[in-house]
Order: C-alpha cells, then sequence, then structure tokens
C-alpha cells in the first residue's frame, strides 16, 4: 500500500492545539521550521560524514523523520526512514543520493502542509 502524502488527521489536531492555545499560527510556524531543516539537511549530512560523525549523520535522519510524521507528512517520514536505515547500514552516500534524487516529493509535501 502506498504512503499517503499527508495524515489529515495529525495535521487537524496541530490545529486544534494552535487555536486551543491560542496560536494559530502554530501549524505554519511548524510547516516553515521543517522547511528551514530539509533545506539544511543535505549539507548537514554530507558535513557530518565527512568528518567522520556519522552517527551525528543518522541522527540529522532520525530527527527528520520524527519531525515529518509529526506533522502529518507521512511520505517524507518514510523518506527520512529510509535515509537512517541506509545511514546506519554505512552506505551514506546511497542515503545522500536517496535524499537529492526525492527533491520532488520535498516540494510537494511542504507545498501541501502550507495548504493543509
Amino acid at each position: 500500500m502506498a504512503t499517503l502524502l499527508l495524515d489529515p488527521d495529525l495535521v487537524a489536531e496541530i490545529r486544534r492545539i494552535g487555536y486551543a492555545t491560542g496560536r494559530e499560527d502554530l501549524h505554519a510556524a511548524f510547516v516553515r521550521r521543517l522547511e528551514v531543516s530539509l533545506a539544511g539537511f543535505g549539507a548537514a549530512f554530507s558535513d557530518c560524514v565527512a568528518r567522520g560523525d556519522t552517527a551525528s549523520a543518522v541522527r540529522a535522519a532520525h530527527t527528520l523523520k520524527g519531525s515529518c510524521r509529526q506533522l502529518g507528512a507521512q511520505a517524507l517520514g518514510e523518506l527520512f526512514s529510509e535515509i537512517e536505515r541506509t545511514a546506519k547500514a554505512g552506505d551514506h552516500a546511497a542515503a545522500m543520493r536517496t535524499f537529492d534524487a526525492s527533491a520532488g516529493l520535498i516540494a510537494e509535501s511542504i507545498e501541501a502542509l502550507k495548504r493543509a
């Protein structure tokens, strides 16, 4: 079964929390933060690998996996799960290729989150 691009229930829950706490912009703020994290991932991951800090490279993928899933960006969560698995296996070049090949999915997911 294909992974959903977004989980509308999670998006709705974040919006409900925002309204309940007087932070109507909460969802948008989280999406902006995710967008910044995604934009910096490639350089940060490569830098960690170049320094020999493979644990931090894996942690960067793990962190984005969780952030994406918490915001309801299920397909992105699966993408970073795969990147994390590949990095844990020691194939950092393949992990980076997976990330680089996913620019379309990343852009589509961010746009969907912004519209949600």
